[in-house]
């Protein structure tokens, strides 16, 4: 499935916000940068572990802030990909992870690990954050962005207005037959596991991440843990108004200082 729905010619950026929008992408670059700093004044040294990189939209920022970057890929156009554009990096590893466990690392440790867009294609995203938090060394931290908010926690007004601005993007993206036949089935709850437009958007059924969960489990292991809340839409119009007026969507989480 992913590579049928993230082929050479794929587009992350076409419907994923935090790429498109400058202040989204901003809030997950300071964060990364932010933590990578930390890490280098502290230990010397920042071993990032990055979960589903895409082409390497924030790879290129870890890397710059003075890491070194294992990125891990679903899809082997990515992976291909990647390994092609750090192929001359010392400080980039590029690794084909089509299973999604990681089989190739083990053993390995890391100072921060690295999700962005990812928890909410995984359908037990607690199970491999533990598997990932056990990766981290001591004093290490998790970082993760852009993962839609339990549904039942988020205000009627956020929900319509980020299901209707959803809906009203969608209109003008063209082959608006399956989109509607897309969006029939999100709302009967029978989404098509054929389908990749259907399994990008599965998370839909059950409504969304549970960030406080995320939260508790993370707890367990980091000495603070910050739930991050905001708007995220992919109209650029419609990103300034939510922002204005409060909405919240999708959320980060910043785990700092492993326990040993």
């Amino acid at each position: 499935m992913q590579d049928v729905g993230h082929a050479d010619d794929h587009d992350y950026a076409l419907g994923s916000p935090h790429l498109t929008h400058l202040s989204l992408n901003k809030r997950v670059v300071d964060s990364v940068r932010r933590e990578v700093l930390a890490l280098l004044k502290a230990n010397g040294r920042a071993r990032v572990l990055e979960i589903g990189a895409g082409h390497g939209a924030f790879t290129d920022h870890t890397l710059a802030a003075g890491a070194t970057v294992t990125v891990t890929e679903m899809s082997r156009a990515s992976a291909t990909l990647l390994a092609r554009r750090y192929a001359y990096n010392p400080s980039a590893r590029v690794v084909f992870d089509p299973s999604g466990e990681s089989n190739d690392l083990a053993g390995e440790r890391f100072d921060l690990i690295l999700c962005v867009a990812v928890l909410h294609h995984i359908p037990d995203y607690l199970g491999a954050i533990d598997g990932w938090v056990s990766r981290i060394d001591s004093g290490g931290s998790f970082v993760s962005f852009q993962d839609p908010l339990w549904y039942p926690r988020q205000s009627r007004a956020s929900v319509i207005a980020h299901r209707g601005s959803h809906y009203l993007w969608r209109l003008g993206q063209g082959d608006r037959v399956e989109g509607l036949k897309s969006v029939a089935r999100r709302t009967r709850g029978a989404l098509d596991i054929t389908n990749p437009r259907d399994m990008v958007e599965y998370h839909v059924l059950r409504r969304g991440c549970d960030e406080e969960a995320i939260a508790t489990c993370l707890r367990q292991s980091f000495s603070s843990v910050e739930v991050i809340p905001y708007w995220s839409t992919t109209s650029r119009p419609l990103q300034w108004a939510g922002t204005k007026l409060g909405f919240t969507s999708d959320f980060g989480v910043v785990a700092r200082r492993r326990h040993p």
